[in-house]
């Protein structure tokens, strides 16, 4: 049990950018010390309470948590793929859904009703991504994250679907949006170390909304789309 908290500690510190060095200063120890109760995964629930006290989070959240954390990503068969590549609005219901948007969540925000959200939801159904419950409730049948095959046959919807994302941005970049794009002359070593800090940002994106989503109620959540 003490290591599967500590697994969810530790995504939790990632998530917020909290280091080892950061937690020792706010508990008033050395950071060996911190390292030492990470790697033996073992200590007293007054301990506990004070690390998770230092680095900004509720225990209840950190057990809640457990067992939650990302997983490897799982890909949808190609023929499915096909399949969703011809009704682009049920693809967009499908990503929704497996974002963790509930049914009546995608109704409010596309303005969708009753009857055609079932219609959408049965479809996805029958293509076995989901099972329907009563009413509008849904369960995902594909685990997640959902890896997709950007060489396949939905290549072009996401082509057009992020240049028209850009679009929207460069439009409201003075409202709601930021867009940030420029050109320099740099070594190659350079490029490719802002390459993987921007993946690495991504990924502490990723961590921080699968944090937030175990932690917050849904009428707290708003639905944001980053490319980098």
């Amino acid at each position: 049990m003490n290591g599967l908290i500590f697994q969810a500690l530790k995504r939790t510190l990632k998530a917020k950018g909290v280091t080892y060095r950061a937690l020792a200063e706010r508990m008033g120890v050395s950071e060996p010390t911190v390292k030492r109760i990470f790697h033996e995964r073992n200590c007293k629930l007054d301990r506990l309470m004070e690390i998770c006290a230092a680095a900004g989070v509720e225990l209840e959240n950190v057990l809640g948590s457990m067992n939650r954390g990302p997983g490897p990503v799982n890909h949808i068969a190609p023929e499915i793929e096909r399949k969703l590549a011809g009704r682009p609005a049920l693809l967009f219901i499908f990503v929704m859904l497996s974002e963790k948007f509930t049914p009546e969540g995608i109704m409010r925000s596309q303005g969708l009703s009753e009857a055609s959200m079932f219609l959408y939801l049965r479809d996805l159904e029958e293509l076995g991504l989901i099972a329907l419950g009563r009413g509008l409730s849904a369960r995902l049948l594909v685990e997640t994250p959902i890896q997709w095959n950007f060489e396949g046959p939905l290549r072009p919807l996401f082509e057009m679907t992020n240049k028209n994302f850009i679009g929207w941005a460069i439009t409201h970049i003075d409202k709601e949006a930021t867009f940030v794009s420029f050109s320099r002359r740099m070594r190659p070593e350079t490029a490719e170390m802002v390459r993987r800090e921007a993946e690495d940002l991504a990924d502490r994106a990723k961590l921080l909304a699968h944090h937030d989503q175990h932690t917050t109620p849904e009428d707290g959540l708003i639905g944001y789309k980053w490319t980098f």
